[in-house]
């Protein structure tokens, strides 16, 4: 690989580096820039929000209201502290931190794993994500919630 940096391929850090600058500032407008249409995400888990989701529209309207319609407004920072762990020239894989507040007053703290595949355009085509899905469920999601029907098995 030419040109490295923090072991990503220079083109793909400046796309992480807006990605989750744009996540932790909840920058909706660039964080599906940065998404190709079709992008798949692969949720690990039980939660409501977990499950394979297709199609950047579907992501927008069914799945992330789901997570964000829980949390104190203005309170969120997910996409902090982030550091990749390991990198191809499509492929990067990345740890990184969540710190919000319920509408009830829970904190919700967490940590992430994102594998992002990206498309020949530097666009994000798939994500497998994992986190602390006990404490997801335990206090985001409300007892009996589930996955929009557009949700699917996770699938790698």
């Amino acid at each position: 690989m030419v040109g490295v940096k923090m072991g990503t391929p220079v083109n793909l850090d400046a796309v992480l580096g807006r990605l989750y600058t744009a996540l932790s500032s909840a920058d909706v407008e660039t964080w599906v820039s940065l998404h190709s249409d079709d992008v798949v995400f692969n949720v690990n888990g039980s939660t409501p929000v977990s499950g394979r989701t297709c199609g950047a529209n579907t992501i927008l309207t069914e799945l992330l209201p789901l997570l964000f319609s829980r949390l104190e407004p203005g309170m969120a920072q997910i996409g902090i502290n982030w550091k990749v762990m390991c990198a191809d020239d499509r492929r990067v894989t990345v740890i990184f931190q969540g710190r919000a507040r319920t509408l009830e007053g829970k904190d919700y703290n967490n940590r992430y794993i994102q594998i992002l595949e990206f498309d020949d355009k530097q666009k994000i085509c798939e994500v497998w994500e994992f986190f602390d899905t006990a404490l997801a469920e335990n206090v985001l999601f409300a007892p009996g919630q589930t996955a929009p029907d557009s949700t699917a098995a996770f699938e790698y």
